[in-house]
């Protein structure tokens, strides 16, 4: 029995590429389980590095301190899927660094990032997702979060990795099979 065997009768449509921007407690998760999926080539963005309170989120060890985010990522899904195409950018999505794939994942925690990369998605005509949480309630939208900053743009939000890898589950699943969906609930909603 093959590998993707047991998903063919799913029908679910395998982009050949995404671009995921910031692989932090979501985008981490987002691009480990579309490779996981099948998807073969990925694009990540992120210049962050881990930190010890991503760990709570993130199957990481305290060895990954300290080590970009994006490069993190890469290393442990070609560790479980080695013929994917993983591409690192460790800076900040720009117009000009698009890799222009048909999705735009955007898992960043900042409205100004947000804004360019629907923009940027846009402007390449292709698919923009917001994916991310604010606590215990998990959005997935066509259309950038409204959620508020503080006055440097970035909000610090109690986080777990439940609602991280739930979002980035459902993240993936509306890349390869519900396209139109989007939902905004807390896990609470989601469990009742």
């Amino acid at each position: 029995m093959g590998l993707y065997d047991r998903q063919e009768s799913l029908k679910l449509m395998i982009p050949e590429s995404i671009c995921v921007v910031g692989c932090g407690g979501v985008g981490y998760w987002v691009a480990k389980f579309a490779a996981m999926s099948g998807i073969e080539k990925i694009y990540l963005f992120d210049p962050d590095v881990i930190e010890e309170h991503n760990l709570n989120r993130l199957d990481l060890t305290n060895d990954y301190i300290g080590r970009n985010k994006a490069e993190v990522a890469k290393e442990i899904i070609v560790a479980i899927r080695p013929y994917i195409s993983v591409y690192i950018m460790p800076f900040i999505l720009q117009e000009h660094t698009f890799p222009n794939t048909t999705w735009l994942i955007d898992c960043t925690d900042k409205i100004k990032s947000q804004m360019e990369n629907q923009r940027i998605a846009k402007k390449f005509g292709s698919i923009y997702v917001k994916a991310g949480y604010n606590g215990e309630s998990v959005t997935i939208s066509d259309s950038v979060a409204e959620w508020g900053e503080a006055d440097d743009g970035y909000t610090i939000i109690p986080s777990w990795v439940v609602p991280a890898s739930t979002v980035a589950a459902l993240t993936v699943a509306k890349i390869m099979k519900y396209k139109n969906g989007e939902i905004s609930k807390t896990i609470k909603q989601i469990l009742s």
